[in-house]
């Protein structure tokens, strides 16, 4: 399958491009950057998507039959409230507009659980309400929305991945897991919230292989999260990074302020996309040593 995929060289997006080269597909890899090297089957697109003529313009080199779109503004600490997020929206509409336009029969776009009313903790697709308190979420769904009546219209099918909390190497530095490793691996005190949240868990591969399933998968429809389904309190998280260290690693709990929308709760029900044959396959004690040693080795290189 001829296949473009937005977000090409961001966290999520370099574990599917080797994923979707590895399952043998031809891949549209789109990126603002013109520095990439070439790899065969995979042909990058220089675009800046928040221009319209740019958006079209990759979209007609593409020439595909899918589009994975992962692009989005993500910047640590600033997307939640970020002006940018309205500006997504519209290159979102405008770059399915062009995928039509060239062809497109299949989009399957990242998501988020910031759609969901975090009221409800456990999020279940079509049952828990989206009613989201973030800037960023309430984009989101509206982009969800304008798609869902958008492919409908236009005779594309579509998917929508709600992404929960992914981790693993190639996140920005300042976000949870890495924070809480490379404090310990300079031996620094941790500080953190008081550690009694509870999140789920997805390595990055892991969410990038259900990204490469969904599209692949064209009897799976509408919204999907993309979750282990798994509660796993911060805490726990903490402590089982201590376990990779020799040395017991000093943890300060309530050192850090808890934002005042953050749930207590906020984990996905997986049994939608399970039921489609997809599975996990990092747990999070592998994905997290793995993760510990790259950490690791990033340190003995500085």
């Amino acid at each position: 399958m001829r296949i473009a995929v937005t977000g090409a060289d961001g966290f999520i997006g370099r574990y599917l491009l080797s994923i979707l080269l590895a399952q043998g597909h031809q891949v549209a890899a789109v990126s603002r950057r013109s520095d990439h090297a070439p790899q065969p089957g995979l042909t990058w697109l220089q675009a800046d998507l928040l221009d319209v003529g740019q958006a079209r313009q990759a979209m007609a080199q593409a020439e595909a039959e899918c589009l994975i779109h992962l692009a989005w503004f993500v910047e640590h600490g600033r997307f939640w409230t970020a002006a940018e997020n309205f500006a997504w929206c519209d290159a979102t509409a405008n770059l399915l507009a062009a995928f039509k336009e060239f062809g497109g029969k299949r989009a399957v776009i990242a998501g988020t659980c910031a759609e969901y009313d975090w009221n409800y903790g456990y999020c279940v697709e079509g049952k828990t309400p989206t009613a989201p308190v973030t800037l960023y979420g309430k984009c989101k769904d509206a982009t969800r929305q304008f798609t869902e009546g958008f492919c409908r219209d236009n005779g594309i099918e579509w998917v929508w991945g709600r992404i929960f909390t992914p981790y693993g190497p190639g996140e920005p530095a300042a976000r949870f897991v890495p924070s809480v490793l490379s404090a310990m691996a300079r031996g620094e005190v941790l500080k953190c919230s008081h550690g009694r949240q509870f999140r789920d868990f997805l390595h990055a591969s892991d969410v990038a292989s259900a990204f490469a399933h969904l599209a692949a998968n064209t009897s799976a429809a509408g919204v999907f999260n993309i979750a282990s389904g798994e509660p796993m309190r911060l805490a726990d998280i903490v402590a089982i990074c201590a376990g990779l260290f020799e040395a017991v690693p000093a943890v300060e709990f309530g050192a850090v302020p808890v934002a005042e929308y953050d749930p207590l709760l906020l984990v996905g029900c997986a049994d939608k996309l399970a039921a489609t044959g997809w599975a996990a396959r990092i747990s999070i004690r592998d994905g997290l040593a793995d993760y510990r040693i790259k950490i690791n080795e990033l340190k003995g290189s500085e």
